[in-house]
């Protein structure tokens, strides 16, 4: 009896011990989420500015919408290089309006313990601020987003990527994006259609299906393209004349990195590209790509189960399609998220355990991979090289060029 007694008070103290440790855990969780963050200061000499579009393409309807004979609309964000101004105010990271419409679909755990409301991520980019007048005009990078993301988590890579001279164009997809709020207060979401799980399968029918939506994107991406060279022609437009639409260059994460490569083969327009830890779908795994174009990839290099397999040997299609001004990179110590605005959105611990993002610092992870895009870029699309991309590697240990 005394030694049930014992074992019952061993087991008591134990629980205790930890649900006392749970509760300090969340605490420290929610403590950290509830402090406000800045993502990365930009290292360039231009301050940013930010606006945002809302554009409907009457020529299109859009295949994902739930309501028949919908045209397809699109989110555009264009972050670009402005005059100094001591009366411009900084931009909320997103709205209010939109922040409080994630917070109300996310619910109370993820919103206390998970993620980080918007309100409190600080950015760097000045409201409808003038365009800087030191350059003629300015190159242009278009940039998509991952499958289920906002262009508003990539803030950190747009405006480093505009505080060097670059007018940086991303976009959100309707029924892909996990949650849109159009300037009306509409509210999109996803669906199965605009967004299967990129990861689910390569192949079958949900390979299929994924390669009809990143036909789906690049065909968004060539509109927006066509609207900025309206918005290029039009006189009242703040951007008249300003973007120099001979060098346009492209760049996406994740599933929006598979239409930086569809784009790039589809639409002569593009100069270059970069995938940034996207799995390739659509024809340019079997036609290959014949310009310019970049894998920079997560620390992947030791995956070998049959889904990496599969992805390695469609990237490997496209890279030996065209050898010359090819590149493959892996990023040591980073995960899928660490090309993005993550770091700073979600609680730093549970994202490591989850493998979301890796070890090498949210900081420090943006500062390598935006130093490989400006090599890129820099060379292919602005034609001004600076750092070579094969010398990245005696700046930072973490980039290992695959063989």
């Amino acid at each position: 009896m005394k030694f049930l007694k014992r074992l019952f008070k061993i087991i008591f103290r134990t629980g205790l011990a930890i649900s006392a440790l749970i509760i300090l855990l969340f605490l420290s969780f929610w403590i950290e989420l509830k402090i406000p963050t800045t993502i990365p200061t930009p290292s360039g000499k231009y301050h940013i500015g930010r606006v945002s579009l809302h554009l409907t393409d009457t020529a299109r309807l859009d295949s994902l919408s739930p309501e028949p004979f919908s045209n397809r609309e699109l989110l555009v964000w264009i972050w670009y290089p402005s005059k100094k101004s001591k009366t411009a105010k900084l931009v909320d990271y997103i709205s209010k309006d939109w922040s409080d419409a994630i917070n109300d679909k996310r619910g109370f755990v993820l919103n206390n313990f998970f993620a980080r409301e918007a309100t409190k991520i600080q950015s760097h980019s000045f409201e409808d601020s003038e365009i800087s007048q030191e350059k003629l005009n300015f190159p242009v990078l278009l940039m998509k987003s991952g499958i289920g993301s906002m262009a508003s988590d990539y803030t950190a890579i747009a405006e480093e990527m505009a505080s060097y001279g670059y007018i940086v164009v991303g976009s959100d997809s309707p029924y892909s994006t996990w949650l849109l709020r159009f300037p009306n207060g509409r509210i999109i979401t996803r669906n199965s259609e605009g967004n299967p799980g990129e990861t689910a399968t390569i192949s079958g029918e949900s390979n299929r299906k994924l390669s009809r939506l990143v036909q789906l994107w690049s065909d968004d991406t060539q509109f927006i393209l066509n609207q900025l060279e309206i918005l290029n022609a039009n006189s009242s437009s703040q951007f008249y004349e300003k973007l120099n639409l001979n060098a346009v260059g492209i760049f996406g994460h994740s599933f929006g990195g598979a239409t930086a490569a569809q784009f790039c083969l589809n639409d002569v327009r593009c100069k270059a590209g970069v995938d940034m830890d996207g799995a390739p779908f659509g024809t340019v795994v079997e036609k290959g790509m014949n310009k310019p174009f970049m894998f920079l990839l997560a620390d992947h290099i030791n995956e070998s189960d049959s889904i990496s397999i599969q992805i390695k040997s469609n990237i490997a299609k496209i890279f030996h399609s065209n050898i010359e001004n090819q590149y493959w990179i892996y990023l040591k110590g980073s995960g899928h998220f660490n090309f993005s605005d993550f770091p700073f959105q979600k609680e730093v611990f549970v994202s490591r355990l989850s493998g979301g993002i890796g070890p090498i610092g949210g900081k420090y992870g943006i500062k390598i991979i935006t130093s490989c895009l400006l090599s890129f870029f820099d060379e292919y699309v602005k034609g001004e090289p600076s750092i070579k991309i094969q010398d990245l590697n005696k700046q930072f240990a973490e980039i290992i060029f695959a063989k």
